[in-house]
């Protein structure tokens, strides 16, 4: 069943079945790339005829496992804001979004990937498929249609040729998280994660770049996602004694077991990517997270660091202008970040282009160099190589906060983690 929404954004619902198998990397929220137009503002009469180039997103926004229907109110203010600033290329033509939810449903993802095929899109802004991303590359590299922001699931994703992740990805992350517990002086952490079966291979798959950075991973937590006592998670961290805690799970799991810590007294240092961390839950539970380390590609959205991060003034100020009680500043969730910084690439990548078809898009990401992301990351270059079996991955930074028990404080200087990585 489709239905067609206001601002020209059709989301097509689609049915769901009961299979779920998470593969390596397990993304409770991913960031993408948003850019500033260096192409002047257009005129009134410009905009009345300006040609529009329709840009899609396939991801999540409802079901069982990872739903956030945010991602798609950020990604219109996104759109909205470049638009209102001249838009796209030399024509300063306007951008339409088409986002599909996918539900979390196998067959869905692959539906939504027809359906940004049938649609004519140029390209896909912060998809995230988890259930059959293998099918969702096939349709989208037959299309050679570019995934622009991707968040990698896969090793199908992870080298496919249409996909342009912005960040380092989640793994690189961890790999971030593992070096500030190291500059905090951890030497042993426990891993929790989901319990799905794939996931009894994440530490074996991380340990050597942590052995790399001089940590030991000494326990593997599975926590069931529908779990209701979590009690028992907390006493097998506590017999273990570990200097760390890796929380790699949803951020509603998250809550719950730092919760728990705080009803168990268990005062022991986490971290993980901020997407497993939800704002009001490390505020709310200070004694508990106070420290907590987290690491992404980008510094972490907060005003605190607006300071040494002046790019996310505008951020900020994109989503507020939405109007939306959601996108302002203090009720944004970090992965709202995503669907901007995917829109700034886009919108950097094709800066010189008069035409928009997938394969001209493409040949952009393929040809640009040094693309400025507003200094929220290294200078951006598509085609640079990848590392170790993220052959995509064109982004090697990674950046690691703390939370200081009021607000997270981002370190100026990104780590390059190609060096852990082989």
């Amino acid at each position: 069943m489709n239905a067609t929404s206001a601002g020209g954004v059709r989301t097509r619902q689609v049915g769901r079945r009961a299979r779920w198998h998470l593969r390596v990397v397990v993304l409770a929220g991913l960031v993408a790339a948003l850019a500033l137009p260096l192409n002047g503002v257009a005129t009134a009469a410009d905009s009345a005829s300006a040609p529009v180039v329709k840009v899609g997103m396939i991801t999540a926004l409802t079901g069982p496992i990872a739903a956030n229907p945010g991602v798609k109110d950020a990604l219109l203010a996104s759109i909205a804001a470049f638009n209102k600033r001249g838009g796209v290329g030399t024509n300063h033509a306007k951008m339409k979004a088409d986002i599909c939810d996918t539900r979390g449903d196998a067959n869905g993802e692959v539906d939504c990937a027809r359906q940004m095929v049938d649609d004519g899109v140029v390209a896909t802004l912060n998809d995230l498929t988890y259930n059959n991303p293998a099918g969702v590359v096939d349709i989208l590299e037959k299309a050679a249609i570019p995934r622009i922001g991707v968040g990698g699931t896969d090793i199908s994703e992870f080298g496919s040729s249409v996909s342009y992740p912005i960040s380092a990805g989640v793994i690189a992350a961890y790999l971030g998280t593992a070096v500030g517990f190291k500059q905090d002086g951890a030497k042993k952490i426990c891993l929790i994660r989901t319990d799905a079966p794939t996931g009894a291979t994440f530490k074996g798959f991380l340990q050597p770049s942590f052995t790399a950075i001089g940590i030991d991973i000494i326990c593997d937590v599975a926590v069931a996602t529908g779990a209701t006592d979590y009690a028992p998670y907390i006493a097998e961290l506590q017999r273990e004694d570990p200097d760390a805690v890796l929380i790699s799970h949803s951020d509603s799991v998250t809550t719950q077991l730092i919760a728990a810590m705080a009803q168990l007294n268990a005062k022991i240092p986490l971290g993980g990517n901020p997407g497993s961390f939800a704002p009001e839950t490390l505020k709310k539970y200070s004694d508990i997270t106070k420290g907590t380390v987290l690491s992404d590609s980008f510094p972490y959205p907060s005003q605190a660091n607006v300071k040494n991060f002046p790019g996310l003034k505008q951020y900020f100020a994109d989503m507020k202008a939405s109007g939306k009680s959601s996108l302002s500043t203090a009720n944004l969730k970090t992965s709202y970040f995503n669907p901007w910084i995917s829109t700034l690439a886009f919108v950097n990548v094709t800066k010189n282009l008069d035409n928009f078809t997938p394969a001209t898009v493409v040949e952009a990401l393929k040809t640009a160099k040094d693309v400025d992301l507003l200094g929220l990351t290294p200078p951006w270059t598509p085609s640079t190589p990848g590392f170790s079996v993220f052959t995509s991955s064109s982004n090697h930074y990674v950046y690691v906060s703390r939370f200081n028990g009021k607000t997270v404080v981002t370190n100026k200087q990104p780590i390059d983690v190609t060096q852990y990585l082989q």
